[in-house]
């Protein structure tokens, strides 16, 4: 979808789409505005505002990089109305204090299983164990663990960050589809992130990158200064190979939506803006960067820049158990207060999805290379 799509300007959006798939899709998202014209998680709201109310009891979630930042955030949201939590990440140590902590808090069960998204085998094991101790129940995926940096290859051969980010999510998600849909309706969560719309010129590849399959999956990324045309300013910076990675998550849940739909199994992406977390606690945010953080309502409460972990993970708690109203395959924004957002494309197509997704099934191992059989 092209179409440049705000949820409160629905008439211009539904007069711009061409094909009949932009139309269709306009529609829906037209419909799906006027039946909510308040925003869903505007200005400081947090991930607790957002789901005020809620009883998640009996329901259980697996959030991986629940041990810190907006992973944490969201593991601390979900418990405290009564969802069980599963913690998948890196480093056992914290997350075992940290569903200790949670736990304490909220009374909620919490349970810290180690997850390495940077070694597929791992993944592999998360899933078994995950499995077999509770029963082939999920209510509730998020896959928000990832990396920036660096680019280098995994033991499988695979750019680092676009394995943790996107590849082992892939796999887990694959691995545990099976639970998600036999507690149908559940939902899927991939956390990516803004970068994706300028992740081609990141690189330092070219702005069309994703027409085809040349830089999928991608190489490693060579540290240079890379220029980058922004909305709201052209600058130099380095180069970066987690746009790629956070674009292959947008697309991930868009498959998803399509080839799941009928299995009750919702999918989203979405970005939580520029948030204070430890992943981000280097990063400068200039005037330049706040700037884009602004939502375009003059009459909306101003955004925080940056926002806490706990108000960037409004967008993905509401996701993951929030307003039923949303549409599965979307992207949602926190900086435009939680509405759906256009994806940018740089030459991919809605057509190229399914086979990024077949793709990938080949990448990690669930189906076998054609280049590969014996006739």
């Amino acid at each position: 979808l092209k179409v440049k799509f705000s949820t409160r300007s629905c008439p211009l959006a539904c007069a711009m789409a061409r094909a009949p798939l932009q139309l269709l899709v306009a529609a829906v998202l037209c419909a799906s505005a006027a039946a909510s014209a308040t925003p869903l998680c505007p200005a400081n709201t947090t991930a607790d505002d957002v789901l005020a109310g809620k009883n998640l009891k009996g329901q259980i979630a697996v959030v991986t990089g629940g041990d810190t930042g907006l992973g944490f955030a969201a593991a601390l949201a979900l418990s405290k109305r009564g969802a069980t939590v599963v913690i998948g990440n890196h480093n056992a140590t914290h997350g075992e204090l940290a569903a200790k902590n949670i736990s304490s808090m909220t009374g909620a069960k919490v349970v810290a299983l180690p997850l390495n998204l940077g070694s597929l085998d791992s993944v592999r094991t998360f899933a078994k164990i995950y499995l077999r101790q509770f029963g082939g129940q999920l209510d509730m995926l998020v896959n928000n663990a990832g990396i920036i940096g660096p680019s280098k290859l995994t033991a499988e051969g695979y750019e680092l960050v676009f394995q943790v980010d996107y590849l082992g999510h892939f796999l887990l998600t694959e691995l545990l589809l099976p639970a998600l849909r036999a507690s149908a309706p559940s939902r899927i969560v991939n956390v990516a992130s803004g970068a994706h719309e300028n992740a081609c010129e990141t690189a330092g590849w070219p702005m069309d990158c994703f027409k085809d399959w040349t830089y999928l999956p991608p190489p490693v990324v060579p540290r240079r200064n890379v220029t980058v045309h922004y909305t709201n300013r052209t600058a130099v910076t380095e180069s970066s190979s987690y746009g790629i990675a956070k674009f292959a998550n947008v697309q991930h849940a868009a498959a998803l939506a399509q080839r799941e739909h009928g299995a009750g199994v919702q999918a989203f992406s979405l970005t939580p803006g520029f948030a204070l977390t430890s992943m981000t606690s280097g990063i400068d945010p200039s005037k330049a960067f706040c700037d884009t953080q602004r939502h375009p309502d003059p009459s909306l409460p101003a955004n925080p820049c940056p926002f806490s972990a706990e108000q960037g993970t409004a967008v993905v708690v509401l996701c993951a158990a929030g307003d039923e109203k949303l549409i599965s395959g979307a992207y949602y924004s926190r900086t435009f207060a939680c509405e759906t957002r256009p994806i940018v494309m740089q030459g991919f197509t809605e057509a190229m999805q399914n086979e990024l997704y077949e793709r990938s099934l080949r990448w990690v191992g669930l189906a076998p290379d054609p280049d590969e059989l014996v006739v």
